[in-house]
């Protein structure tokens, strides 16, 4: 008996019952959805960098979306698409730069190390990013963006894991191996870490002098902390 195609008992390939149309035809559409997303992520990526640009060239309270979205080769609507202010091109680079220190925290996590090293490892980090941020040009803009607009933890395009929560991750850890003892509270303590590194980084210039500055108040905390196990 031959089947049409379409009928449960064909042999081609192309159709099967419930499809309207053939394979083929419903490809092209998925193919060009795929299409477009890369390239508004290509659109948005090229819009960040130009803005980064600008930023380090004029500042950020100089820069002028027109301008920016000139040299991107877009639309003032495009820019505004992607990044609503000035301010969410920074934040979008503070969220980059956070996802790259936890993914480098959790690395240090992994392996199991002791207070003291842990916190002088993750001195380094912290400085090694600031060292980045500083040679871009961009450090006081993401040190005012800090203090003005914190991460706002509601957002979805935010909401991924934060320092505090990796270093959160440690000291339970630590805690659970019976190597520190604590009164203050895990998530408390990890802002009073980090909050003090950072102030560090935020008050004074890239070298050997911060570098020391950050490692003596890494043995203050843990002299503290070992004084309260």
């Amino acid at each position: 008996m031959e089947h049409l195609p379409g009928h449960p008992g064909s042999n081609d390939p192309r159709e099967s019952p419930g499809r309207l149309g053939p394979a083929t035809d419903a490809s092209p559409p998925v193919a060009a959805h795929g299409s477009r997303a890369r390239q508004r992520e290509e659109t948005r990526e090229r819009i960040f960098e130009t803005a980064l640009r600008e930023f380090r060239e004029v500042g950020l309270s100089a820069a002028r979306i027109e301008r920016i979205a000139k040299k991107a080769g877009v639309a003032r609507g495009t820019f505004y698409f992607h990044f609503p202010t000035k301010e969410d091109v920074m934040l979008e680079l503070a969220r980059r730069i956070n996802a790259r220190i936890v993914r480098r925290m959790a690395r240090i996590v992994a392996e199991e190390p002791g207070l003291r090293a842990f916190l002088l490892r993750l001195n380094e980090v912290l400085i090694d990013e600031h060292a980045r941020i500083g040679e871009a040009g961009l450090h006081a803009e993401l040190i005012s963006l800090y203090i003005r607009r914190p991460y706002d933890l509601s957002d979805p395009l935010h909401n991924v894991p934060t320092l505090n929560d990796e270093l959160g991750r440690f000291l339970n850890g630590i805690i659970q191996r019976g190597e520190l003892k604590l009164r203050l509270p895990v998530d408390q303590l990890s802002v009073v870490i980090l909050s003090s590194l950072f102030g560090v980084l935020a008050r004074m210039r890239l070298g050997e002098e911060m570098r020391t500055t950050c490692n003596s108040l890494v043995e203050l905390l843990v002299l503290g902390l070992e004084a309260e196990a």
